[in-house]
């Protein structure tokens, strides 16, 4: 068998192979920190597990218990004989923080969880036939669920969504349609730094009045408006966009939809108008990252490939298949979210 060049692993013990078998154990005790409000009791000043149980509502040898997993993990650390969280902590896991998406994991966690258990059982008699449904149906047809789904999206997505409209220039276009728009986090966003753009945000059902209570927050209801829509749907293409963009749901999607998706925007739009992706990307030897990685393989489910997740050579080949011209891509999350972008031709 030929042997990997330089291979960092030759001479070294098992620790690696063991880190990845128990990561579940890590991400199982952040979820559990988080639950009890631990980085929050921390950041406001507690520091003996006696403090800390006090402000978590828990006993004191628990708290000490979880203090010590968290410092294993360096999410805590010592300053001055203090307990204090690290910077990343403290700017995102204590619920005060302007920053803060702790509801988000715990909401992620929790899904994802469940969703890979047994995972393996998924491997065996794999049908290419179209499922029947999609992976996050269940969680958008439940009222709570698509409620809890879509406030953990906006706290964890509203700093890539400004990230975005820093970096893409909204300014050049007029009237945007937001695909899988969620909590309305991106149109928000661009809105904010750009006057003159007007955003209409399609999503399921449920999704829509969560929309519509962000967007009020931010007193843009005068410039975005949610309403229900199905990107595989032609009729909700309608209205006079120059700008279509699907934010993070094309990875659920085999390349058929995906292609159907892109020409019914290219359809819609008028000679010039954009095309704007943002979506879990491979990289372009397909050996990663990871994070996308993990996508592409969990949307093997129930006997059928339920989604694919592209790279960046793929997304262009299928933009270029659907009528687009001058197709790029970057990250716009390293390692994890592309930003893909091309144009009618004029």
């Amino acid at each position: 068998m030929s042997k990997i060049p330089n291979d960092p692993t030759l001479g070294k013990n098992s620790e690696r192979l063991n880190e990845l078998a128990f990561s579940f154990k890590k991400s199982q005790a952040l979820a559990a920190a988080l639950e009890c409000g631990l980085f929050s009791a921390i950041s406001s000043g507690a520091s003996t597990p006696a403090e800390i149980g006090a402000f978590c509502d828990i006993d004191p040898e628990t708290a000490d218990r979880l203090l010590i997993i968290c410092k294993a993990m360096d999410l805590v650390g010592d300053a001055d004989g203090r307990n204090v969280n690290l910077a990343d902590v403290e700017r995102f896991l204590v619920r005060e923080a302007p920053t803060y998406f702790g509801d988000y994991l715990r909401f992620t966690i929790g899904t994802e969880y469940d969703e890979w258990q047994g995972y393996a059982k998924n491997l065996k008699d794999v049908s290419s036939k179209i499922p029947p449904r999609k992976l996050y149906e269940g969680d958008l047809d439940d009222p709570v669920r698509a409620r809890e789904f879509t406030t953990a999206g906006y706290n964890a997505s509203l700093p890539l969504a400004h990230r975005l409209a820093k970096r893409f220039d909204f300014s050049r276009y007029n009237k945007w349609l937001d695909f899988a728009g969620g909590s309305g986090c991106y149109a928000i966003a661009a809105c904010e730094r750009h006057d003159g753009l007007r955003v209409t945000v399609r999503d399921h059902p449920n999704v829509i009045p969560v929309a519509g209570e962000f967007i009020a927050k931010h007193k843009l209801a005068d410039r975005i408006t949610a309403e229900a829509g199905d990107f595989l749907a032609p009729g909700d293409y309608a209205g006079d966009f120059d700008l279509i963009s699907y934010i993070t749901p094309l990875h659920w999607y085999l390349r058929d939809d995906v292609v159907k998706a892109l020409r019914l925007a290219h359809d819609a739009l008028p000679p010039g108008g954009g095309l704007l992706i943002v979506g879990y990307m491979l990289n372009d030897e397909r050996s990663g990252p990871v994070d996308p990685a993990f996508y592409h393989l969990q949307a093997i489910r129930e006997g059928h490939y339920t989604g694919h997740v592209p790279s960046g050579p793929e997304y262009v080949s299928y933009l270029k298949e659907a009528g687009f011209v001058d197709a790029k891509y970057e990250w716009l999350l390293p390692n994890r979210l592309g930003q893909i972008e091309a144009r009618k031709p004029a």
